[in-house]
């Protein structure tokens, strides 16, 4: 892995520049001498990322002045999208961001790499709209899209799926969309030093993007797309001309569907409300077992609370037996019990809507979970201490 540009501990490290709310240039004070032999250097940041509060159309000019290609005579004088926006349009569509270009960085790797482990797309989408900079998502993309060719097909899915969510409840723009493949197409040869299927993986994003209609069809036919994009590029174009092509991208990563999550929860769901009729411990922990989805663990310790609020002591303490069986049994993780721990203490205020005393019996879920050692002291004191509303 290369240091500086992947992983939280690199990139806290890399320099940005700082802009008041006002025009290009107007920085807050000098950027940092960068030095070529700092182990966590990244060629990338030193060129072009001033420009992270310019328009897309500013930055398609530049790249194609940089590759030596003309614009002129292209629809809307070169603009990926038809005619550029007004400029009264244009200083509302692109406000400054909020935060510096380093700092939006790393909380985008957090907000992804959270994303990824909970699965959870609708904090997702809150985490972005608060990060309340989207000039600088085409980063987000680009830091989304690297995480899921570092990981298995799963993320890779999950990674597409949020892409289309985010341009779907317009929180992330075309254009962005756009702007974050350009800059993996520019860092593909580096990308691949450590991805060997890094050009594979980012073809079938690309294709995917197309097919999910947050990428026009004329993005692959940029003349500078098809300059920095390449191979990449090409690959693209033949996914999406196979027959049934746009069908067969819904399952570009294999098995997995868009459904799968869904399905999952539900599925999670049916096994804990058969558990609290049965009472069969054993059959909901060969069930839970048999769901081979480790990483999805923290669904079951959250549904198993949720249903548990509408229900009688009895099955409440039912349901705290599972847990600590699940956790013994070792089919549920330390990790995974916190993460639906900590889910369940930020979905409280939408929790007591429903079930006013959500606070209490949730209290009392965690108080167990620590007796029953499913949960270290220390992490539900955390827990606690970052949701006080849960006490």
């Amino acid at each position: 892995m290369r240091p500086g540009y992947d992983g939280l501990a690199g990139m806290a490290k890399e320099h940005g520049v700082l802009f008041r709310n006002g025009s290009r240039g107007d920085e807050l004070g000098a950027e940092p001498a960068i030095n070529k032999n700092d182990p966590n250097y990244d060629s990338f940041d030193e060129q072009g990322e001033e420009d992270a509060i310019f328009s897309i159309l500013d930055h398609h000019q530049a790249m194609a002045q940089k590759a030596g290609i003309s614009l002129q005579g292209l629809q809307g004088g070169g603009h990926l999208f038809g005619a550029p926006p007004s400029q009264s349009s244009l200083e509302t569509q692109q406000l400054p961001a909020k935060m510096p270009l380093a700092d939006f960085k790393v909380k985008s790797v957090s907000i992804v790499a959270e994303y990824l482990s909970s699965e959870d797309i609708d904090d997702l989408k809150r985490s972005v709209v608060e990060l309340h900079s989207s000039m600088l998502l085409y980063e987000f993309v680009r830091r989304a899209v690297t995480l899921g060719m570092e990981r298995k097909a799963r993320e890779r899915e999950l990674v597409s799926v949020a892409l289309s969510e985010l341009h779907g409840s317009r929180i992330l723009s075309a254009a962005q969309v756009a702007k974050g493949f350009e800059r993996l197409f520019e860092l593909i040869d580096d990308l691949s030093l450590d991805i060997p299927n890094a050009k594979k993986f980012l073809s079938q994003f690309v294709a995917r993007a197309v097919a999910d209609e947050i990428l026009p069809p004329s993005f692959l036919n940029d003349p500078l797309i098809q300059h920095i994009g390449a191979e990449v590029v090409e690959n693209a174009k033949i996914l999406l001309s196979i027959k049934h092509g746009l069908v067969r991208l819904e399952h570009v990563w294999g098995p997995t569907s868009r459904a799968s999550v869904s399905e999952l929860k539900h599925e999670i769901k049916m096994l804990l409300e058969e558990f609290t009729s049965s009472s069969d411990i054993d059959e909901a922990c060969n069930l839970v077992k048999r769901l081979n989805v480790g990483h999805f663990h923290h669904e079951v310790v959250k549904r198993a609370v949720v249903i548990s609020l509408d229900c009688r002591e009895r099955e409440q303490a039912m349901m705290s037996s599972l847990l600590a069986e699940l956790s013994s049994r070792e089919i549920i993780s330390e990790k995974q019990m916190e993460i639906g721990f900590r889910r369940l203490f930020q979905a409280l205020p939408d929790l007591e809507l429903d079930a006013p005393g959500a606070a209490k019996i949730l209290d009392v879920f965690l108080h167990q979970a620590v007796q029953d050692r499913c949960i270290s002291q220390a992490a539900a004191d955390s827990i606690r201490g970052q949701y006080p509303n849960g006490k």
